[in-house]
């Protein structure tokens, strides 16, 4: 039991971390159960395929067939390149209580 408090002294001051504030995908890779998107600062976020049913039935290769637009802020599927037709944000799979997964 601690009955005295103690004061440590802070190493490095708030500024020194890196606290992203914004989420940009670059780049979009899956399993047989997960899409990764891989955001631009360096983290990888999992979404489970069954979320997103179009994805979850379609075949590797057209999943593959995906776009990032608005400065990586969109994910989408364009119905003229492939049986998928989604638009997905970026910063839905990142919102508190969302339950996706951050792998890094």
């Amino acid at each position: 039991m601690i009955n005295e408090i103690q004061t440590c002294r802070v190493t490095y001051p708030k500024s020194a971390y890196t606290v992203p504030t914004d989420a940009c995908a670059q780049k979009l890779t899956f399993d047989d159960t997960c899409m990764y998107i891989h955001l631009q600062d360096g983290r990888i976020v999992s979404v489970p395929l069954s979320w997103i049913p179009s994805l979850e039935r379609a075949t590797p290769a057209d999943r593959e067939k995906y776009q990032i637009g608005w400065d990586g802020r969109l994910l989408y599927w364009d119905p003229e390149d492939g049986p998928i037709n989604e638009d997905l944000l970026v910063a839905t799979y990142l919102a508190s209580g969302s339950g996706s997964n951050l792998v890094k």
